[in-house]
């Protein structure tokens, strides 16, 4: 999956948009309040289509810009759960080993294709090797959020 990693504080992913390149392959012990975002640079015809033949999902407003536009969007719209796909993505890029055990979503605004994507997850809440998070997906340009919620992950080590 394509994108950029960081490692920011929860104020400065939100605020001065100041965030703090990380390398995601030696991670460390996370803190409550910490975040970990994910820039994607939209997701193309081709990666929907591979996403809806592998999991069945045919609604043509995915696929089909005639479709969308029937619909009343001006391209096509991205399943929801690829959009929510970045949060494991995060937690397993940075916390290798992780197994995620659930996850809600909220389903806020459609994002459409091509659109550049901002997934963050925060870390709220530690418990033992078990992890709360709260994710969030949003639309680049504005920064409006798409889809939200909570992951629970179980942590390798911490």
């Amino acid at each position: 999956m394509a994108g950029s990693l960081y490692r920011c504080s929860h104020l400065a992913c939100r605020g001065s948009q100041k965030i703090i390149a990380r390398n995601i392959h030696s991670p460390t012990s996370p803190h409550d309040g910490e975040s970990f975002v994910r820039k994607h640079p939209g997701f193309q015809a081709a990666e929907v289509e591979a996403w809806a033949t592998l999991t069945g999902d045919t609604n043509p407003i995915h696929t089909s810009t005639s479709a969308a536009s029937d619909a009343g969007f001006s391209a096509p719209v991205l399943p929801g759960m690829l959009c929510a796909s970045l949060f494991p993505a995060i937690i397993g890029s940075q916390f290798p080993g992780a197994l995620y055990l659930t996850q809600t979503l909220n389903f806020r605004q459609v994002a459409l294709l091509h659109e550049a994507l901002e997934a963050e997850v925060t870390v709220k809440k530690i418990s033992g090797k078990r992890i709360m998070f709260e994710t969030v997906c949003r639309r680049s340009s504005d920064q409006a959020v798409l889809v939200d919620g909570a992951a629970l992950a179980r942590m390798r080590s911490l």
